[in-house]
């Protein structure tokens, strides 16, 4: 008896280690409204859709994702908390419970939807390529690219897209946007591949330096970008959506874009 015990135990511990950890931890609705916050993970490096400034001498997080946040937790009821890590970070974070929800620019793909929920829709882009403005009478086609040494932010879909395009190329990935486009004008790089409206904004802050190729287009470089959470947390998830899709609805959405937009523009 005691032996077939010791197996039940021994069987039982395996299962629970087997469990979807991601799942054990993530708050409910419910949760979330008992602990009066939800928590956003994100990084900060991404305008327009989220970066810091300083605001009396302390950092003010600030952007589109921000925007769209601060509506689902006034929608939930709760204060906002935000939660800052590197971008290939936030997808494990999100699914061992220690943040609520991802928004930071993130587009959905399949391979992510196999690890998280994501939300509806709430902006799509376009990737786009940027060099030096001397350099872009060269590129006419994406055959130009490769054998380029390309930037693109780690872990994600600019990094996927370009590795699948170019499986040759000597591409360099990076943590941070902004240290793809110093890359780029210290010629460390001769191209960045990214968002085609975060593309806009490096661009107008480093006028006559760099500038986005035009007409070239790597196929499937679309995306929609989604809030990503932990799977099967429904009731959240159903929250979130309805916030979204009013959003964009109701021309919501826009208008959090193009403020954004215009506030990097005149802080630059």
């Amino acid at each position: 008896m005691k032996k077939f015990l010791k197996l039940v135990f021994v069987l039982s511990t395996l299962l629970f280690v087997a469990l979807p950890l991601e799942n054990v931890s993530a708050k409910t609705l419910e949760e979330i409204k008992e602990s009066g916050k939800i928590v956003m993970g994100t990084n900060a490096e991404y305008p327009p859709f989220e970066w810091v400034k300083m605001k009396d001498g302390e950092q003010d997080f600030v952007g589109i994702d921000f925007d769209l946040a601060q509506l689902i937790a006034d929608e939930i009821g709760v204060e906002l908390e935000i939660s800052e890590h590197a971008f290939n970070a936030l997808i494990p974070t999100v699914q061992s419970g220690k943040i609520d929800m991802v928004i930071a620019g993130m587009s959905y793909t399949d391979e992510r939807a196999e690890q998280v929920d994501f939300s509806s829709t709430y902006y799509s882009t376009v990737n786009q390529f940027v060099v030096a403005s001397d350099q872009v009478e060269q590129y006419k086609e994406l055959a130009d690219f490769s054998d380029v040494k390309i930037g693109v932010l780690k872990a994600s879909v600019q990094e996927q897209l370009i590795a699948k395009q170019f499986p040759d190329s000597d591409y360099v990935a990076m943590n941070k946007n902004g240290d793809l486009i110093e890359a780029l004008k210290a010629g460390k790089v001769e191209a960045v591949f990214m968002d085609n409206i975060v593309i806009a904004d490096f661009v107008y802050q480093n006028e006559g330096l760099i500038e986005a190729v035009q007409g070239v287009e790597i196929e499937g470089g679309s995306f929609d970008k989604a809030i990503a959470l932990s799977k099967g947390n429904e009731e959240l998830l159903e929250v979130i959506n309805k916030v979204v899709e009013e959003a964009v609805k109701s021309g919501k959405m826009e208008e959090i874009v193009q403020k954004n937009i215009e506030l990097v523009r005149q802080e630059n």
